[in-house]
């Protein structure tokens, strides 16, 4: 327990920070896993595709440049700028009904939430350059955002009343206040030295190094597996399976669980103990193992689902500890390039997953591309095992 509640004996300015993970981490799960099922108000299947495929695209571009716009204005007002416009996105698809403007507003959010977390790895970094307790913050960072993910779900079923989204997204947008006002307490954090991305040169320190483009693929793996199973599985489980989204909130705060169980002491044993590099391969098998048994679970059993979908997040969350943990124990927080670079697995996952997605639906039915998303997570195990271990 001590070890526990080591992080938020840091300081005052750290556990602001966590507290403000708080409210981002809730504002952004409440509407992560309804997107795409709002979206299919207004757009077809591949519409919504399109509209991830499209807003990632412009994602990458935008972080491949983000280091210049940090060094300009400072991470302050980055973040400060960010939230507004979140506010502004979030709230415009709580009053919008032309498919136009929700698409606009969505395009938005889908920027813009990727820049904030972002911004928040750059302040999270800034307390961690003691790479002994990097685990050990990273995994605090890490748990208090999947608290609020694992109820976040609970929150959306009692929300969620006869598929009446606006109610979730204008909590959502709300919770965007108070997150204003942490961000100002952090006012006087500063990046003393920002690198900026050079494509070609970024690119090479990361070929250059062996770990570095391991844990680069273990990420981006891990961030493809999260945006097909965002996108496509609320999608799957209410329109093909049939179940109410109170069923799936209910479903999918138990599937949440294993992110508030084992992260903390996950972090723990990889700082202590045990290093990355072994929690990692279990992971990716236990992950792609039972993302596999996803396309074979057809019958409308509350009990099956919770437990298949359980089995994922174990996985999942062994992997996504143990690869923030090992990449920022080799990456200083001056070093914006290549963790700029390291984010972009996110965006580069929102447009690689739309379109395996919208490949595989020509030629397989739509439950048959849980095996082909599991089978990649397998192949993740093969890049964990090359990184050269910390213990």
């Amino acid at each position: 327990m001590d070890k526990i509640l080591s992080p938020f004996r840091q300081g005052r300015k750290l556990n602001t920070l966590f507290l403000s993970t708080i409210f981002i981490s809730l504002h952004y799960a409440l509407i992560i896993y309804v997107n795409s099922s709002f979206l299919s108000k207004f757009f077809s299947e591949n519409q919504v595709s399109y509209l991830y495929i499209i807003g990632s695209i412009i994602n990458t571009i935008l972080l491949l440049n983000a280091s210049k716009v940090l060094e300009k204005i400072g991470i302050y007002k980055f973040t400060i700028y960010a939230v507004v416009i979140e506010f502004i996105a979030t709230f415009g698809l709580f009053i919008s009904l032309s498919p136009f403007l929700v698409g606009l507003y969505f395009l938005t959010h889908l920027i813009t939430i990727s820049l904030l977390l972002f911004s928040f790895d750059i302040l999270v970094e800034d307390f961690t350059k003691d790479n002994s307790k990097t685990g050990s913050i990273r995994a605090t960072y890490l748990t208090i955002t999947n608290i609020t993910i694992f109820v976040s779900p609970i929150l959306v079923a009692f929300l969620l009343v006869n598929n009446v989204y606006s109610n979730v997204y204008i909590i959502s947008a709300v919770l965007l206040i108070p997150l204003y006002y942490m961000i100002k307490r952090l006012k006087d954090v500063h990046i003393a030295k920002i690198n900026h991305i050079r494509l070609r040169e970024t690119t090479m320190e990361y070929i250059k190094s062996k770990d570095l483009y391991n844990v680069f693929v273990t990420q981006f793996l891990l961030q493809l597996f999260y945006a097909f199973m965002i996108v496509y599985t609320p999608i799957y489980m209410s329109q093909f399976i049939g179940f109410s989204w109170s069923e799936i909130g209910i479903i999918f705060t138990v599937m949440l669980l294993p992110f508030v169980i084992f992260e903390i002491p996950v972090g723990e044993l990889a700082d202590y103990k045990y290093g990355e590099k072994e929690f990692m391969t279990i992971g990716f098998v236990i992950m792609g193992l039972a993302t596999i048994c996803v396309s074979f679970v057809t019958v409308k059993v509350f009990w099956i689902w919770a437990l298949v979908l359980f089995m994922t997040r174990i996985g999942a969350s062994f992997v996504e500890v143990t690869s923030d943990s090992y990449f920022f124990k080799r990456v200083d927080q001056e070093k914006t390039d290549v963790i700029s670079f390291y984010r972009i697995t996110r965006p580069l996952s929102f447009i690689i997953a739309p379109l395996i997605a919208t490949v595989t639906l020509g030629f397989i039915p739509f439950q048959y591309m849980f095996i082909i998303i599991g089978s990649i997570m397998i192949v993740g195990a093969h890049y964990s095992l090359a990184l050269t271990d910390t213990k």
